[in-house]
């Protein structure tokens, strides 16, 4: 009996050491603990100090009826114990404006000493308030010479690369221009057409490229009288012209002209839901998510649903789903983490039969396999992995996107068949085996 007895109470210990925090609700309670030592930091400063030590003796508490609740099947323990959490949340949020608000007043006092003081210890909920976080950036760059503050130049940093990453993956945007005094037939790929008949002008627009663009148009209009009213943004399938508008001449001399701006890719195109890709390694290879959905680091914006996978240079890069190949670059041996690397990522860019298009990116110094205008089957060798472009390490940076009316891309998330299961959202540090 004694026995038994010492071996719960030792199977009870370890169980409690196993866990950092208590696994009942731990979703809501273990951001909460952690934050404890952060929220100890600003005991000193006397606006948070009786919040702090409220928070602090209620965590307390409630960290001792979490371990306890962890081992009972008692339901009323464990609906008290979230309702302890939902309270403790409340303190928590308490805690936090009182913070923000302590920072504001530093910036309207100029106390840049307890500035520092209120943002040098690293949190979640520090910098959530958007307006709080410019205005401390703000406040921080006129007075950074005197003392720098680690946090405040880490966020800083962090925000300047997620603002390159996005410039780095946005839809490159064409600007052209047509005007009814220019004599000089444009050889661009998208392009104004015009055909005078008597007193008509018919105005076409055309598309040379192998892929549907979306164009953003811009017109003037003199003595003229248009057939119907015009669309600002427009698409052109692939190789093809459509009819855009037929002026009448009117007395006087006549002018029109169209600025227009471009992308590639339909604004109208809808991603199939249901199609399940493949990963974009050999079948039977595993490689881990160094990055995933809505990524810490650079996935947010357009770039919100791409996938990292790590992987050594040379390793051959698969198709995840078939299409057609609209762009390559492939003659780039440069790469950093350095935004002056930008550019020099070399690539592989796939049109769906969807719209869509995938993007497989940072591949090796002439380790493009295939041309434009090929067709290619799911699984089909497209290239080899590399470290080109601004990248951190080697890896092939994947993602599905389509165009939008903005002209710019949007990042899908999409569903990929692996050996261990249909992933729909890519965890960070999971190994995925190429079925």
């Amino acid at each position: 009996m004694v026995f038994r007895l010492f071996f719960t109470l030792l199977l009870l210990i370890s169980t409690l050491l196993a866990e950092e925090y208590p696994s009942s609700f731990a979703q809501l309670g273990t951001p909460l603990y952690k934050s404890v030592n952060a929220f100890s930091k600003y005991e000193e400063v006397e606006a948070l100090y009786k919040q702090t030590q409220l928070f602090k003796k209620q965590a307390k508490k409630a960290l001792e009826n979490g371990y306890r609740v962890d081992t009972s099947s008692n339901k009323k323990e464990k609906k008290a114990y979230l309702l302890e959490l939902r309270e403790l949340q409340k303190e928590y949020d308490k805690l936090l404006h009182l913070l923000h608000k302590s920072i504001d007043e530093a910036i309207d006092r100029d106390d840049y000493q307890l500035f520092l003081k209120l943002t040098s210890y690293a949190f979640e909920g520090l910098f959530q308030n958007s307006n709080n976080t410019n205005r401390a950036i703000a406040f921080y760059s006129q007075n950074q010479h005197k003392l720098n503050c680690p946090i405040l130049d880490k966020r800083i940093g962090d925000t300047k690369l997620m603002e390159e990453t996005l410039e780095l993956f946005k839809a490159e945007v064409i600007n052209s221009a047509y005007d009814s005094n220019s004599k000089k037939k444009s050889n661009k790929s998208v392009r104004v057409v015009t055909d005078r008949v008597k007193n008509s002008i018919y105005v076409k627009f055309e598309n040379r490229n192998i892929y549907p663009v979306t164009i953003k148009v811009k017109q003037k209009y003199k003595n003229l009288l248009l057939s119907h009213n015009v669309k600002d943004i427009i698409v052109v399938k692939a190789n093809s012209m459509i009819e855009y508008v037929t002026l009448k001449v009117t007395n006087g001399d006549s002018f029109y002209s169209y600025n227009f701006s471009w992308i590639m890719g339909s604004k109208d195109a809808r991603h199939s839901d249901e199609f399940i890709y493949r990963l974009p390694y050999k079948k039977g290879s595993s490689h881990y998510v160094s990055q995933g959905y809505n990524g810490t680091k650079t996935h947010k914006g357009s770039s919100a649903y791409a996938i990292d996978f790590p992987m050594s240079e040379g390793t051959k890069i698969y198709a995840a789903r078939g299409g057609i190949v609209v762009k390559t670059k492939s003659n780039s041996n440069s790469g950093g983490y350095e935004k002056k690397y930008a550019r020099e990522g070399n690539y592989v860019r796939i049109l769906h039969k969807d719209g869509t298009f995938a993007t497989y990116y940072h591949l090796k110094h002439k380790g493009v396999l295939v041309k434009e205008g090929d067709r290619v089957p799911q699984g089909f060798a497209l290239g080899y992995s590399g470290n080109t472009g601004y990248s951190s390490g080697p890896h092939l940076h994947f993602s599905v996107f389509r165009a939008t009316s903005s002209l710019k891309n949007k990042t899908i998330p999409i569903k990929i068949l692996s050996e261990e299961t249909l992933i729909e959202d890519p965890k960070i540090g999971e190994r995925y085996t190429a079925k």
